[in-house]
């Protein structure tokens, strides 16, 4: 688990695992527990799904079980990684601004998506703690409106109206950290807890990273007792309202 040398070796060997079939290399390119946060479309309306493993011998059983035939039914010969792009680091955490292409065996794309990958350096070594999917990509998507939506919760934090700001969540929310990954399940729990953190959102701070119709990462800044954190937030259209569903900062 997490066993890479650099913040991209660990990426790409996702895709090397993914590509091979292999259910314990495509796990071993994760540090744990693992969370991939997906602003996936469904019907009626956008969800979000979160999935969790507590370790690698999880997600591996996972990966097995889901298997490689479903892809393969349309046509899916391999997956090819983008170019990663370093959106924030430090020397346990990176953000990587990177997605992928399914190809046919005539290299036609069958689907792009957008991710951000957080990275995070363990005992063990670099891997992907998290996965942050807009899981509707398009070129045409600005991301206006999630980067207003991401404005707005940073007036109502700094404002202290945390009830406001706890309608604006998706729930589960997942906060992700290096080697740990927390989940808020409700507003109440939420609540609960919000007063507590001495976090300010620095205005003007908020541009998109990657985005699709129905999910956006954002990058924006926020200052704990004084001192500047970069963070990266997910925002998912849920019934025609932009919520925050994930949150990492470096």
């Amino acid at each position: 688990m997490g066993a890479h040398p650099t913040p991209t070796a660990a990426y790409w060997a996702f895709f090397d695992g993914f590509n091979a079939k292999s259910p314990d290399l495509w796990a071993g390119a994760m540090s744990y527990p693992h969370v991939r946060v997906s602003a996936a479309s469904g019907s009626p309306t956008p969800r979000t799904t979160a999935g969790l493993y507590p370790d690698q011998q999880a997600y591996a059983r996972w990966a097995a079980e889901l298997g490689w035939e479903r892809f393969e039914a349309t046509g899916w010969v391999r997956t090819q990684g983008v170019l990663p792009r370093v959106v924030h680091s430090s020397e346990s955490k990176v953000h990587l601004d990177g997605g992928w292409t399914r190809y046919r065996a005539d290299d036609t794309a069958i689907l792009t998506n957008r991710v951000v990958y957080v990275m995070t350096r363990t005992a063990e070594g670099w891997g992907i703690q998290a996965r942050f999917g807009v899981d509707s990509f398009s070129t045409d998507a600005s991301g206006e409106a999630a980067v207003a939506a991401a404005e707005r919760l940073g007036e109502l934090r700094n404002a202290g109206d945390f009830e406001a700001f706890a309608q604006r969540l998706l729930f589960p929310l997942t906060i992700v950290g290096v080697g740990e990954v927390h989940r808020i399940e409700s507003a109440e729990q939420f609540l609960a807890v919000s007063a507590q953190q001495p976090i300010e959102a620095v205005p003007g701070s908020v541009s998109v990273v990657n985005a699709g119709t129905s999910g956006v990462n954002v990058a924006a800044r926020r200052r704990v007792n004084g001192v500047e954190h970069d963070e990266i937030l997910l925002l998912v259209e849920r019934d025609g309202e932009w919520k925050l569903a994930a949150v990492s900062a470096v």
